[in-house]
């Protein structure tokens, strides 16, 4: 494969770390294209346009064409390997490369479509233990303590399932609903939380999750640590769950899940808080460059903001910023240094045309 910083819309279609990268399957995958595309406008604009591509294909076609798409591209696909295809012939490449991507998309969207989905009573039902299950009536958060100490406000219409004692490897629970959850660090013992078709790991971290049977979508929101959120049958599937990677999420972000198209979405929370861990900062700034001011609340918020260090470095902010949420921070200074912000896949991206003369 050539230079990877010179690859074209028809090159990330049929790459798999990509198309993994695309699904939000693998966090290896993620992280590597998250990094090549940090600071890097142009890449930033070849992924979207590529996603709108993947897009058009994986999500407008009906299941039984899938399936037979799949099986007569196998078919060609099969013959044309039987011919031992030239790779001197660009066309006969580009032709199997199509094939491979479709066939790629067609098998996964096929067993998206052909999943069970699975709820919190047959989860419930086929726990490796016996479980405490409570249930919270109430007009009041409901606290309850696990054997590990770690505690989970319940929220009312939710009900929890749990073991009276973690055994084995890992630290299991069941959620129909919303709850917060403050997990103690076990490094040894992963906490997975199943909230129906979605499961969160963590080792030690605060989080909240709602997954109410019949809503559409699941959320989960994470306020210290770092979380990877799967799909149900990834974890099922899984022999070792310490190596599993998943879609990673940080302080001030929030996963959402689409119950319907079995499908991640990755944002920014809607009012973000500054980490109670860091150095209180007074956000008084005077000519300070604005590589400076970003990158100050970037560490203050725990979040990735993705700008042209070289481009800004040169344009002084003067401002208030200490009673401003994240949002008017950013638009303050923003407007500063007339640059532009965008919430793109949990960060922040600042387009600038740059501040010299």
């Amino acid at each position: 494969m050539k230079n990877k910083a010179a690859l074209t819309i028809d090159e990330l279609l049929v790459n798999e770390s990509f198309l993994n990268f695309y699904f939000r399957k693998y966090e290896a995958d993620i992280l590597e294209w998250e990094d090549w595309a940090e600071n890097h406008t142009e890449r930033q604009d070849l992924i979207k346009q590529a996603f709108g591509h993947l897009d058009k294909l994986s999500l407008k076609w009906k299941k039984e064409y899938i399936a037979d798409k799949f099986e007569e591209m196998n078919e060609n696909l099969e013959e044309a390997i039987a011919l031992k295809i030239s790779y001197r012939r660009p066309q006969i490449i580009r032709w199997v490369a199509v094939v491979i991507l479709f066939l790629g998309i067609g098998w996964w969207y096929l067993q998206q479509k052909t999943s069970k989905s699975i709820i919190y009573t047959e989860l419930v039902a086929n726990a490796p233990t016996t479980l405490i299950e409570k249930e919270n009536n109430t007009d009041k958060p409901l606290l309850i303590t696990l054997s590990d100490g770690s505690s989970i406000l319940l929220q009312h219409g939710s009900r929890l399932s749990y073991p009276a004692n973690f055994e084995g490897d890992k630290r299991e629970v069941y959620l129909d609903g919303e709850a917060f959850f403050e997990v103690a660090k076990n490094p040894e013992r992963p906490f997975l939380v199943y909230a129906n078709e979605l499961v969160t790991k963590v080792l030690g971290t605060s989080f909240n999750i709602k997954s109410f049977k019949g809503q559409k979508e699941i959320q989960v929101i994470v306020r210290t640590g770092k979380v990877s959120v799967f799909k149900l049958n990834e974890i099922q599937n899984s022999k070792n769950i310490k190596i599993l990677d998943g879609v990673v999420i940080i302080p001030n972000q929030q996963i959402k899940f689409d119950k319907e198209k079995s499908n991640f979405s990755k944002s920014l929370i809607e009012q973000p808080e500054m980490l109670s861990e860091m150095p209180q900062y007074n956000f008084e700034f005077k000519d300070v460059s604005a590589n400076n001011v970003f990158a100050i609340i970037q560490k203050a918020y725990g979040i990735s903001i993705v700008y042209d260090e070289e481009l800004l470095k040169d344009c002084p902010v003067t401002a208030s910023l200490l009673d401003e949420p994240l949002y008017g921070k950013l638009e303050l200074v923003c407007n500063a240094i007339e640059a532009e912000y965008l919430l793109i896949d949990g960060q922040v991206i600042i387009s600038s045309k740059g501040c010299k003369n």
